[in-house]
């Protein structure tokens, strides 16, 4: 492993922590039940990854650059964990079996907004790295 992947691992990880930790305590605070924090910190951890699963596919290139429909299996591995989130967080059996509720729209925006901001910070980094930083 080299120095710069390391520390893309390292900014990644604190990137995924800061945000659950600041969601979790966000959405406690604004009256969510302690089971719907948990579970849009979870949902979180998922949509950073697959932000980064896309991101990922180029040490150096931005996703966006790299068309997002190059791999179907890529592809069809987002939208069946896109189902199994779905069904982590508004089935029942689901909700019982692993303490999670049901969140509010309003809830996937903030998840899906620190989710852009993780990818755009992973692309600052690869941006500053192809320039030599």
């Amino acid at each position: 492993m080299t120095w710069a992947l390391t520390v893309r691992i390292l900014l990644v990880s604190a990137l995924l922590v800061a945000g659950a930790w600041w969601l979790f305590e966000h959405e406690v605070a604004i009256g969510a039940s302690v089971a719907q924090a948990r579970t849009s910190a979870v949902n979180l951890f998922v949509a950073v990854e697959v932000f980064y699963l896309f991101s990922c596919r180029s040490l150096t290139r931005p996703a966006w650059r790299m068309g997002p429909f190059g791999n179907r299996w890529l592809l069809l591995g987002v939208v069946v964990q896109a189902a199994g989130q779905l069904a982590l967080t508004y089935s029942p059996l689901m909700n019982e079996l692993f303490h999670t509720a049901p969140i509010s729209a309003e809830a996937w925006l903030r998840i899906f907004g620190l989710a852009l901001l993780a990818s755009l910070a992973i692309a600052v980094d690869k941006r500053l790295r192809r320039r030599g930083f």
